[in-house]
């Protein structure tokens, strides 16, 4: 981590940092106005028309770093007021257009939307329904379709545009929460809530209240480039877990589970990955009958752990924001505390003031097995 593929993630780490730094030194009531205030000083803005404006969008960005609107069951949200800065979506005619004779667009048009002007094609927005079909005919690629990065992000078109904004506008009832949306915005009007202050609390006084397991993707070994594997344990460990277990463990035990389910079934899908099982249930339910019966990997070494360790806490941290989704479905939340980004988990361990690369080399827990002593 520490390197970010754009100034967009770059900003949501900051604003993660801060509220994390806070929340560890019991300032976090008393400094949610300033944060905006720490990330963008002075009176000149950085990234928007004004410096008031960028504030008030850090302001929302706070919001969802503390666990946004806890109303909206989706983990993505959208910041209206960061998002107006995209052209309104749909298929334009371009200067490409020759002005040909042959008019296969008007032809290929089912609502009679094109007409022409001075040999020229024009679309009637009011009779345009976007199926594309004019642009897929048209012999010079004249005819673009100015899709927002949000919606071309999207592949189960959760997204449109509120007709009273003009922002982006998520759709619950098909989203699956696969995170998309939220790498692609280049103006970080989509962002995916944040737990870390829920994890924070449940860092229960040294683990002697409970103890609280960090369960860890395997892709965790190729994250933090910056230190080594053994730092990273080390690290997560200061932050107050009490272990770093391998979510290979769970994936090991469903593995064993599914091989028996699928001889029985004779075809399966897997059941790992939450965006594709949303998207099963939402998008093919005539699928749903092949989907495993069994836990994700996630789950299952997070009811491991719960059955063998009475009271114990387990938080889950990976690449994925649909995994925050998961954890909050009822067959989940028995096992599952809360879910962390790897991008989380760089702000916990800078707003705690953890530097990796000083720490000694931990044990990641391969071939744990834990018990109630």
């Amino acid at each position: 981590m520490r390197k970010f593929d754009t100034q967009v993630q770059h900003l949501k780490y900051k604003v993660l940092r801060e509220v994390a730094r806070h929340a560890f030194d019991g300032t976090l009531l008393e400094h949610i106005s300033d944060i905006p205030k720490e990330i963008v000083p002075g009176d000149t803005s950085a990234m928007r028309c004004c410096v008031y404006k960028e504030r008030a969008i850090l302001s929302e960005r706070v919001k969802l770093a503390m666990g946004g609107d806890r109303k909206n069951p989706n983990v993505i949200e959208t910041i209206g007021i960061a998002c107006d800065e995209c052209p309104v979506s749909g298929f334009e005619v371009t200067v490409n257009c020759r002005g040909c004779i042959a008019h296969r667009c008007e032809a290929a048009c089912p609502k009679g939307a094109i007409y022409f002007d001075h040999h020229k094609a024009h679309i009637d927005k009011t009779k345009c329904v976007e199926c594309g079909r004019c642009a897929a005919v048209c012999p010079y690629s004249a005819i673009s379709n100015h899709r927002r990065p949000c919606e071309n992000a999207c592949k189960v078109k959760a997204i449109s545009r509120n007709e009273e904004t003009n922002a982006a506008k998520i759709d619950n009832e098909k989203c699956i929460a696969c995170g998309a949306c939220v790498y692609q915005c280049p103006f970080g009007a989509i962002m995916d809530k944040s737990f870390i202050l829920d994890v924070i609390v449940k860092n229960s006084e040294g683990n002697t209240n409970y103890r609280v397991y960090a369960v860890v993707a395997p892709t965790i070994s190729s994250q933090f480039t910056y230190a080594k594997l053994g730092q990273v344990v080390s690290g997560i460990e200061a932050l107050g877990f009490y272990h770093v277990v391998e979510a290979a463990l769970g994936a090991d035990i469903v593995a064993c589970e599914e091989s028996r389910e699928l001889v029985e079934k004779g075809f399966l899908t897997s059941s790992c990955c939450p965006a594709f099982t949303d998207y099963v249930g939402k998008l093919a339910p005539a699928m749903r009958e092949h989907v495993s019966h069994n836990p994700s990997p996630m789950v299952a070494i997070g009811k491991y752990i719960k059955e063998t360790t009475p009271g114990a806490k387990t938080v889950f941290i990976g690449p994925c924001t649909a995994k925050k989704a998961e954890f909050a479905r009822s067959e989940a939340a028995e096992y599952v505390d809360s879910v962390l980004t790897f991008e989380e988990l760089q702000a916990l361990f800078d707003g705690k003031g953890v530097d990796l690369p000083s720490l000694p080399e931990g044990v990641l827990a391969g071939a744990f097995m834990p018990s109630s002593s």
